[in-house]
């Protein structure tokens, strides 16, 4: 079963704009060793999920964005 985008237009904005800048925290900001790797993954998982415009916060609390469909 594949992820049914729930998320649109600002939501999606700010998923993939957190990756980024979460991912790049992993890159350059985190100390060497597992942390900038786990800052890596969880940047660029809400990236992801921003492109592809599947929210976990709107699936949980069942809010549902009319710009999704």
């Amino acid at each position: 079963m594949s992820a049914q985008p729930n998320a649109g237009g600002l939501a999606r904005f700010v998923y993939v704009v957190a990756g980024a800048s979460i991912a790049g925290w992993g890159l350059w900001g985190a100390d060497r060793g597992w942390t900038q790797w786990v800052w890596l993954g969880l940047g660029g998982a809400l990236a992801v999920l921003g492109i592809i415009g599947y929210s976990p916060l709107h699936a949980g609390f069942g809010a549902r964005n009319s710009k999704a469909d």
